[in-house]
């Protein structure tokens, strides 16, 4: 559960040019990451499973589903049937977080529980070993290209003695704001996979800018 993770966000790419995106990091990337918003649980509006359908046939990573959507109970396991290989949900939309992963993982997905920059974290901590992931916002959840808030590394580094004391088996994701000068802080706070968007999509040479984001995380 030690290697590093990097998982790539559309969010940052053309949308007009996603399987070319998806190609451009392929063999250098992890996972592909896919922030699916729904203008409900966040005011934003990106793309749904009929992209993410049609997305699945254009590339071999495996997708890292982030839904920030009302009512993942109903919408979740749909996404899993789709081909995703990691399907997170934010804990502030559902009323039973573990049916729900559970209900992720007979669909074929793993599972994962997102908590958003408001939220603390201590209140999940006992979910946990129901999860595959936990992805912990660096910035508000909703959009693309905002700044990283170093504080909210303090819950990576809560979870992380937590994960380490209970032995679980469980990835530490943080997205937002993710960058050259701002990688190296997650992994030492405890994050072990990294979603990064701007830094990587919008760079002249994508894949390079993953191996980079690679090595300043090992470093």
């Amino acid at each position: 559960m030690s290697n590093t993770v990097i998982a790539p966000s559309i969010l940052a790419a053309d949308f007009a040019r996603l399987a070319e995106s998806a190609g451009a990091v392929e063999g250098s990337a992890d996972w592909l990451h896919v922030d699916v918003m729904d203008y409900h649980f966040v005011p934003n509006l990106t793309i749904g499973l009929p992209v993410v359908q049609s997305l699945r046939k254009a590339t071999t990573l495996p997708f890292d589903c982030h839904l920030m959507i009302a009512d993942p109970a109903r919408w979740a396991p749909q996404y899993a049937e789709a081909g995703a290989y990691n399907v997170t949900f934010h804990a502030e939309a559902a009323t039973d977080p573990v049916a729900i992963a559970k209900d992720l993982r007979k669909a074929g997905s793993r599972a994962g529980l997102a908590i958003d920059r408001d939220t603390p974290v201590e209140g999940y901590l006992e979910l946990l070993p129901h999860f595959d992931l936990l992805l912990i916002m660096t910035i508000k959840a909703g959009f693309g290209g905002q700044a990283f808030i170093p504080e909210l590394l303090d819950k990576v580094r809560t979870a992380r003695r937590h994960v380490d004391a209970g032995h679980l088996e469980l990835r530490i994701e943080v997205d937002g704001g993710v960058a050259d000068d701002t990688i190296a802080a997650c992994a030492e706070a405890g994050a072990d996979t990294f979603v990064a968007g701007t830094a990587v999509f919008g760079a002249e040479d994508p894949a390079a800018a993953v191996r980079r984001l690679r090595a300043l995380a090992n470093g």
